[in-house]
């Protein structure tokens, strides 16, 4: 499994726009590192956010999107 993923990668995991996922990066929601131009969110990080985006979801009662890696 990979160690790290690039931004367009999580978006598209997410089904979510690049600027959606820089917007977490820039609010401090999603942990990134930046390398040159470019971002680089760990394994971790990206667990982290779906954890803390999947508890804040369960008290809102919205759905759920499972994700499998």
């Amino acid at each position: 499994m990979k160690e790290f993923f690039s931004v367009q990668e999580i978006a598209k995991l997410l089904n979510l726009s690049r600027s959606t996922i820089l917007y977490y990066v820039n609010a401090g929601k999603l942990k990134a590192v930046r390398v040159g131009k470019v971002y680089v969110i760990s394994r971790e990080n990206f667990g982290n956010f779906l954890k803390e985006h999947r508890h804040s979801k369960k008290e809102t009662g919205e759905n759920q999107t499972h994700l499998d890696f």
